[in-house]
Protein backbone atom coordinates (compact mmCIF):
# COMPACT_ATOMS: atom_id res chain seq x y z
CA UNK A 1 0.00 0.00 0.00
CA UNK A 2 2.82 2.41 0.73
CA UNK A 3 4.13 2.15 -2.84
CA UNK A 4 0.73 3.28 -4.18
CA UNK A 5 0.69 6.42 -2.04
CA UNK A 6 4.25 7.31 -3.11
CA UNK A 7 3.42 6.89 -6.82
CA UNK A 8 0.31 9.05 -6.64
CA UNK A 9 2.13 11.72 -4.70
CA UNK A 10 4.91 11.86 -7.32
CA UNK A 11 2.40 12.45 -10.11
CA UNK A 12 0.53 15.28 -8.41
CA UNK A 13 1.33 18.73 -9.82
CA UNK A 14 3.32 21.18 -7.77
CA UNK A 15 2.15 24.78 -7.64
CA UNK A 16 4.62 27.53 -8.36
CA UNK A 17 4.06 31.24 -8.67
CA UNK A 18 5.70 32.89 -11.63
CA UNK A 19 7.06 36.26 -10.44
CA UNK A 20 8.20 37.44 -13.90
CA UNK A 21 4.80 36.97 -15.54
CA UNK A 22 2.65 39.75 -17.01
CA UNK A 23 -0.09 38.66 -14.61
CA UNK A 24 1.23 38.59 -11.04
CA UNK A 25 -1.42 36.11 -9.81
CA UNK A 26 -0.79 33.51 -12.51
CA UNK A 27 0.00 30.04 -11.16
CA UNK A 28 2.06 27.41 -12.96
CA UNK A 29 1.69 23.70 -12.26
CA UNK A 30 4.89 21.71 -12.68
CA UNK A 31 4.68 17.93 -13.09
CA UNK A 32 7.84 16.66 -11.39
CA UNK A 33 8.35 13.41 -13.33
CA UNK A 34 7.98 14.85 -16.83
CA UNK A 35 8.99 18.47 -16.39
CA UNK A 36 5.78 19.67 -18.10
CA UNK A 37 4.45 23.05 -16.99
CA UNK A 38 0.73 23.77 -17.09
CA UNK A 39 -0.91 27.17 -16.77
CA UNK A 40 -4.19 28.85 -17.57
CA UNK A 41 -4.24 30.35 -21.01
CA UNK A 42 -6.44 31.40 -23.88
CA UNK A 43 -7.15 29.72 -27.19
CA UNK A 44 -5.66 31.73 -30.09
CA UNK A 45 -8.05 33.25 -32.61
CA UNK A 46 -6.49 31.35 -35.54
CA UNK A 47 -7.17 28.03 -33.80
CA UNK A 48 -10.80 28.99 -33.19
CA UNK A 49 -11.16 29.92 -36.89
CA UNK A 50 -9.60 26.63 -38.01
CA UNK A 51 -12.01 24.70 -35.77
CA UNK A 52 -15.04 26.55 -37.15
CA UNK A 53 -13.78 26.07 -40.71
CA UNK A 54 -13.31 22.32 -40.24
CA UNK A 55 -16.77 22.02 -38.71
CA UNK A 56 -18.32 23.94 -41.64
CA UNK A 57 -16.42 21.74 -44.14
CA UNK A 58 -17.62 18.58 -42.37
CA UNK A 59 -21.24 19.73 -42.54
CA UNK A 60 -20.90 20.67 -46.23
CA UNK A 61 -19.19 17.37 -47.08
CA UNK A 62 -21.83 15.37 -45.20
CA UNK A 63 -24.70 17.10 -47.01
CA UNK A 64 -23.03 17.12 -50.44
CA UNK A 65 -21.55 13.63 -50.69
CA UNK A 66 -23.53 11.52 -48.23
CA UNK A 67 -26.91 12.56 -49.54
CA UNK A 68 -28.90 9.43 -50.49
CA UNK A 69 -30.91 11.01 -53.28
Amino acid sequence: MKENSENTQDELPERKDQPHSDQPHEEIYLYQNSGIQERHGTVPLWLKLVSVGLLAWAIYYTIQYWNCS
